[in-house]
């Protein structure tokens, strides 16, 4: 996979966003509680990140309070953030680990329900890192499977539990994928060429992200809300100029808890307030993308069995 240090530089392209928008937002939720690794599942161990960092485990033996940690998010932040969203009429994105949406079927069809863009994260919440090309093609595959009998949706995007393997694009690309969103290196969709044709790619914040939460570099709902403000200011400032996007990254079990959700209703009423922002999803983004800007030959564009087009539009 070659690197580009170069990007768009100073040439942008100059386009508007649907609705004559020239900024985009896009709020991620990355739905992953009930596929974390448990020895439950056949792991050899517990997931160990938790509100306390790292939590001490032993092989083989669960975690009682780490496990309750991530059934708060399914059990109550999903529904926290999914009753914020529907104060401000926003749709988001989900990252979805596909056996957290098996377990908890009530939130899943309530995700549905609300019109929310799957996008893949994994049939389980585990790294591919360390993976052999064909087992991280079967967890793919799997993911793709169980999503679309889970949502009725064929997933066209996908985000790995980082980091993600230099082949996962290829991967990606071979197996029907519109987009990936394993990256973190622009403002802006883009195209890299995988075995010599164009992919898209979705970038997705790690810094506008509530994983910080846990990583101990946030501390309050204030904190993460006025450093997304600023970043959306900074950016809508520069969307006058050149078309720009960002996203926000979220967890049930993190900003769904009561003192931080406080961060997810006061950004979203800051992009109420400006009133001209397109808040949408990871794959209306891609598909308007592709749309624009595809080159020829590009990865499985025009779509073939992916979900209808006029989520362009969403």
């Amino acid at each position: 996979m070659p690197r580009d240090w170069v990007g768009y530089g100073d040439r942008p392209p100059d386009f508007e966003w649907p609705g004559g928008s020239r900024m985009a937002v896009n709020i991620v939720i990355n739905y992953e509680e009930g596929a974390e690794p448990n020895p439950l599942d056949g792991d050899a161990e517990v997931e160990p990140l938790g509100e306390l960092g790292r939590f001490p485990t032993r092989p083989g033996e669960r975690q009682v309070m780490i496990e309750s940690q991530y059934e708060y998010g399914s059990r109550v932040g999903v529904w926290r953030l999914m009753d914020i969203l529907d104060k401000y009429e926003a749709r988001a994105t989900v990252f979805a680990s596909a056996l957290a949406l098996e377990r908890n079927p009530l939130a899943t069809e309530a995700m549905v329900r609300r019109g929310y863009d799957m996008v893949g994260h994994g049939y389980r919440w585990i790294s591919h890192f360390t993976m052999a090309e064909d087992s991280e093609r079967a967890d793919i595959r799997q993911a793709v499977e169980s999503i679309r009998r889970t949502t009725g949706q064929r997933i066209a995007g996908w985000f790995t539990r980082g980091p993600q393997t230099l082949i996962t694009r290829r991967i990606l690309a071979e197996e029907g994928f519109l987009f990936d969103s394993g990256a973190s290196n622009d403002d802006l969709p883009y195209f890299q060429p995988v075995l010599g044709r164009p992919f898209l790619v979705v970038p997705y914040t790690l810094t506008s992200n509530d994983w910080r939460f846990w990583q101990g570099t946030l501390f309050t709902a204030r904190d993460f809300a006025q450093y997304c403000i600023d970043e959306f200011d900074v950016l809508h400032a520069e969307s006058r100029r050149k078309p720009r996007m960002m996203s926000v990254g979220l967890h049930a079990r993190i900003t769904g808890r009561p003192g931080r959700a406080l961060a997810l209703d006061h950004f979203l009423a800051h992009v109420r307030d400006q009133g001209d922002a397109w808040v949408t999803t990871s794959t209306a983004i891609a598909r308007f993308w592709l749309e624009r800007f595809a080159p020829t030959q590009t990865w499985n564009w025009p779509e073939t069995d992916h979900a209808k087009k006029s989520d362009i539009s969403s």
